[in-house]
């Protein structure tokens, strides 16, 4: 139990650290000078937009794949139900998102 807690407690500050330490005041951003770049034709970043429920439902995902582990125990014993009980849900849960977001996609 406290190798998972290890390694939560590694991905979370893998997420959040940079979020926390990468902030800056405007006047920092004013007195640098932006540097000038001409954009590619047809070349634009891809913008992940995460919403609430996007956000939540990754939350729960990893509360449930952990509270699985937690339960199951799959070190000891039980791989195979752990990844049946545990990852099954999950992969259907984020395969039928991510389905739905290409349906989504080319709908417009």
């Amino acid at each position: 139990m406290q190798e998972i807690l290890v390694v939560a407690a590694i991905a979370a500050a893998i997420f959040f650290l940079p979020r926390l330490m990468g902030r800056k005041s405007p006047s920092d951003e004013r007195a640098r000078p932006q540097p000038r770049t001409q954009p590619q034709v047809g070349f634009r970043l891809p913008r992940v937009v995460l919403t609430g429920w996007m956000r939540l439902a990754i939350v729960i995902t990893f509360l449930w794949v952990a509270g699985v582990a937690a339960y199951l125990k799959p070190w000891e014993d039980n791989v195979f139900v752990y990844f049946l009980i545990a990852l099954g849900p999950a992969v259907v849960l984020w395969g039928g998102i991510w389905a739905w977001f290409g349906y989504k996609k080319y709908r417009r």
